[in-house]
């Protein structure tokens, strides 16, 4: 059964403007979008397809499309942008967030085919993805990636998100964004407790 929360947080399809006047559809993601999804990825380049996977495997395998497009609204939220969706559609964004243990926070990541890139489409699906995970009331969002992916550091900064540097790993930073004020005052509370035992 869906939670009138849940129902708070979905979104309507929708169709933007890029900043070079091309359109596309944003929509919530589908099961039936699989072979949409598989064409997006087995597309990118290598470049693209290590960012997203963080240098792991970026192999298209059946069950990686199956879990990115288990769209339940509760753990896992997602969203697609579609290039021509009325005649030959095509896949070039897409944009998702999986709840963590605590069912408080979500990481995310976003993914945009090769020739879509810099035209502000990554950024327009992040901010209606974290605006849905505000509106279904988790506390945080997050997402870890490489030092190096220039890109998402451009695009978490003007959508407010902070960075910092991973411990244990040089190599990746993490971005994350609070998504009420009081969330960063109870984390802060908890930790002074934790540290206290």
């Amino acid at each position: 059964m869906t939670s009138d929360r849940t129902r708070d947080s979905t979104l309507k399809p929708e169709t933007i403007a890029l900043d070079d006047g091309r359109r596309v559809l944003v929509r919530e993601v589908c099961k039936e979008d699989g072979e949409l999804e598989k064409r997006l990825f087995e597309s990118l380049s290598p470049e693209s397809r290590r960012d997203r996977f963080l240098g792991g495997n970026s192999k298209v395998t059946d069950k990686l499309v199956e879990l990115l497009t288990d769209n339940d609204h509760e753990i896992h939220e997602a969203l697609i942008a579609i290039a021509a969706p009325d005649t030959e559609p095509k896949a070039v964004g897409v944009a998702n967030y999986a709840c963590d243990s605590s069912g408080r926070s979500c990481e995310c990541a976003v993914v945009v085919a090769d020739d879509w890139q810099h035209h502000g489409l990554g950024t327009r699906l992040m901010s209606r993805l974290t605006e849905m995970a505000e509106r279904r009331g988790l506390d945080e969002i997050y997402s870890i990636d490489s030092a190096e992916n220039h890109g998402v550091h451009r695009m978490a900064k003007s959508l407010g998100f902070a960075c910092r540097a991973d411990p244990h790993d040089y190599t990746l930073l993490t971005y994350s964004k609070y998504l009420h004020p009081d969330y960063l005052v109870s984390k802060e509370a908890a930790n002074r407790v934790h540290r206290r035992h």
